[in-house]
């Protein structure tokens, strides 16, 4: 079996325009004559990525992760080469920022649109039929 595989991180950075997310970066290398053939990440949460490469024996990533709520998250990533070799990494994060939940629908996101045309009509001047679907 050749040498063990070798994963760092290389940059972790929170994203700054919404939605807020973690930018992590890293490099996995294994020896000469040998490929990365899989990359597995987790990131705290019980979110998992696996990442399938062939035929190079370093690669860079990077990827993106936002948290659903506060709190200290371990991430963690795995990489294998060809041989079954393998090497990882790991980096705590505190996320202080949630991610925004989408906007809600129904009754309530129809009354403020329909405050928002009624308003524009009545700016112009003009009246506007307005007609919901059926």
């Amino acid at each position: 079996m050749g040498g063990a595989v070798q994963v760092s991180f290389d940059s972790i950075q929170l994203t700054t325009p919404e939605p807020q997310a973690y930018s992590f970066g890293i490099v996995a290398r294994t020896a000469p004559g040998m490929w990365i053939a899989q990359l597995v990440w987790q990131f705290g949460d019980g979110s998992i990525l696996q990442v399938p490469y062939c035929c190079q024996s370093q690669i860079s990533e990077v990827r993106y992760h936002a948290y659903s709520q506060q709190g200290s998250y371990t991430v963690m990533v795995v990489a294998y080469d060809n041989a079954g070799n393998f090497g990882d990494a790991v980096v705590t994060v505190n996320w202080t920022t949630p991610a925004p939940e989408f906007p809600a629908t129904g009754l309530p996101m129809i009354a403020s649109l329909l405050t928002v045309l009624v308003a524009a009509a009545l700016l112009k001047g003009r009246s506007t039929r307005i007609m919901l679907g059926q």
